[in-house]
């Protein structure tokens, strides 16, 4: 009981959120035993009390990064850790800029003021027409370390990324949303520290999320539940790694949730440029690709030799309400979202067949896959539900499970009919 106790007070000083530590609680000790249950009650109820008290202060855990996160726009030197400097830089971080004049100055910021500094910052202008390059080229004068790649037309968050990382000279790279930070000014440091002693292809962090205009950050319930680190072994190789994105860890149990996303892990470019290059292969010169770090983060997990997690809070996600949308018109816009979502699930059936993965594991994506896939019948495009029914059709032929096959069967009478 003393073990449950710390671990709960442990918990709640890192994930700095009752929902989150709450979830841990009732997944942990509640859900698979009811011995001692009124017991387990009992401690619950005092931490939850002891956690409120704590909560009357400023948390000491978090105090250094909320001073980070705060004041990222009035730093401009932070303390800097002297490494041997080498020709190229340890590290590229990749950042794609479309209209950001609100939020680049900050996320910049939170990069220039690490510890550690042997890094470049790439910044794609993907066409803005707002005073981002503005900002951008004030801190570039600043820190020579800043290069920036101009789109003289708008080609989406996916173009963006690629050309970053096809410029890249780092030996890894990390990529970063403009309206996000990194919200451990030691992170870098951590990250190198940690992979000079194990030589790592991908090392992957923790990522909070703050909504916008608020004050308090915390780690999400999925990243604890349904994420890499609970795969009991420090550091995976293949062909494990490969596998633990289709099972969930230590299990032959299918997941329809994994990390799809691509900027909470420095990866080695090698690495990622196999991973970009696949995809190229088959769909060169997307528009926009949605959920464009998915495959891209599928592939790396399949191309890297090895992996580790570790548990440092490392990025903040800023959740915004408001987020741009580049595409004036709905049905257009709707097209294209459609037809990426089938592309995006192309890629992802290709991608099992030449890694020979279990097919299977297509029905969880093709759930979420669905709703978009019919939107093709609502706009009355009809070259793209030809093109769907023609694939459709070529899936069923494989040997896959009945609910899968009855799945696929009850898209395409909606498509048909």
């Amino acid at each position: 009981m003393k073990t449950l106790f710390f671990n709960l007070i442990k918990k709640y000083i890192f994930y700095n959120n009752y929902e989150t530590c709450f979830f841990y609680i009732k997944k942990k000790y509640l859900d698979n035993s009811s011995k001692n249950i009124f017991l387990k009650i009992i401690l619950i109820y005092l931490f939850f009390l002891i956690a409120i008290y704590i909560s009357s202060f400023n948390n000491n855990y978090f105090i250094k990064f909320k001073y980070f996160v705060d004041n990222c726009n009035k730093l401009k030197k932070y303390n800097k850790t002297n490494f041997i400097k080498k020709k190229k830089p340890y590290l590229s971080i990749c950042i794609p800029v479309y209209n950001m004049e609100k939020y680049i100055e900050k996320a910049l910021l939170s990069i220039i003021n690490q510890s550690f500094q042997e890094f470049e910052i790439i910044l794609v202008n993907d066409n803005s027409n707002d005073n981002s390059i503005k900002i951008i080229e004030k801190l570039q004068s600043e820190n020579k370390n800043i290069r920036i790649i101009n789109h003289y037309k708008n080609l989406g968050v996916y173009s963006s990324r690629i050309d970053a990382a096809f410029n890249a000279i780092g030996e890894f790279i990390l990529f970063i949303d403009p309206d996000d930070i990194l919200l451990n000014p030691y992170l870098l440091e951590e990250l190198y520290n940690y992979n000079l002693k194990y030589n790592l292809d991908m090392i992957e962090f923790s990522v909070y999320h703050q909504e916008e205009k608020k004050k308090k950050f915390f780690l999400p319930i999925y990243h604890e539940f349904n994420h890499y680190h609970n795969f009991k072994k420090k550091i995976i190789f293949q062909p494990d790694l490969s596998d633990i994105i289709f099972y969930i860890p230590n299990t032959n149990n299918y997941t329809p949730i994994f990390c799809r996303i691509i900027w909470n892990k420095i990866i080695r470019k090698s690495i990622l440029i196999n991973s970009i290059l696949y995809i190229e292969n088959l769909f060169h010169n997307i528009y926009l690709i949605t959920a464009d770090d998915t495959p891209i983060n599928i592939l790396c997990f399949s191309y890297a030799n090895n992996y580790s997690n570790v548990n440092i809070p490392g990025y903040l996600y800023i959740i915004r309400k408001n987020s741009m949308s580049r595409i004036d018109n709905e049905n257009s816009h709707d097209l294209i979202v459609s037809n990426n979502y089938l592309l995006y699930y192309k890629l992802f059936y290709k991608y099992i067949k030449d890694f020979q993965k279990d097919l299977n594991f297509l029905f969880y994506d093709l759930k979420l896959t669905y709703f978009y896939i019919l939107k093709f019948k609502d706009l009355n495009a009809t070259e793209y539900i030809i093109d769907t029914i023609k694939f459709f059709n070529e899936i069923i032929k494989n040997e896959i499970s009945i609910n899968f096959k009855n799945f696929i069967k009850n898209i395409l009478l909606k498509l048909i009919n």
